[in-house]
């Protein structure tokens, strides 16, 4: 049971992080105007994307390894590279809202859906439904849960499809960082 509770926590915690805490910094960032500045500087979208997926990475990653050593895990090597893959899937579920939207309330309805897409499959994976059936690794957060277990069963499998995740994730932010670049305020530039 320890071992379980601290899975989800593991996997809970960054993704609260970078979903959470992404959308607040581009809020700050949006109503200080910083996103004005940043879009006439010789910052690219991609640049400041990744800045943002690194910068939540970092902590999520020391926030995910102080977890996971009160547990047991199979490989504490695939469990940091699962813990720094949920928070950048995350982030840039963050990212995506957080561009598009312009209140803070706006953004805790809009991050509704991410939030039950991204938790419910994993915790229904976790807790053991469909445990060992290979299609619900399709699903990122589980791909995820199994490294952040440190779990041996396909890990190239999860390792692949997370990538392949993350790529699609990163082009719709990166679609969506330009737009909020394009538009300042009333006034498109």
């Amino acid at each position: 049971m320890k071992d379980t509770v601290i899975s989800i926590c593991v996997y809970s915690d960054p993704a609260a992080m970078g979903m959470f805490f992404m959308g607040a910094l581009i809020l700050l960032e949006k109503s200080q105007r910083v996103t004005n500045s940043i879009a006439i500087s010789p910052v690219t979208v991609e640049e400041y994307i990744l800045g943002k997926i690194m910068s939540i990475g970092i902590i999520s990653e020391i926030v995910g390894i102080i977890l996971l050593v009160q547990g047991n895990s199979e490989n504490y090597y695939l469990s940091s590279i699962g813990v720094f893959a949920g928070s950048a899937i995350f982030s840039l579920c963050g990212i995506i809202v957080g561009a598009r939207i312009e209140s803070l309330n706006q953004y805790i309805v809009w991050t509704i859906p991410f939030e039950i897409v991204g938790f419910v499959p994993v915790i229904l994976y976790r807790i053991g439904i469909m445990r060992n059936h290979w299609l619900l690794l399709l699903h990122p957060g589980c791909g995820v849960m199994q490294l952040i277990e440190g779990n041996m069963k396909m890990p190239l499998f999860s390792i692949i499809n997370i990538i392949m995740w993350v790529a699609i994730l990163f082009v719709i932010a990166d679609l969506s960082v330009r737009k909020l670049f394009r538009s300042s305020g009333e006034t498109k530039l």
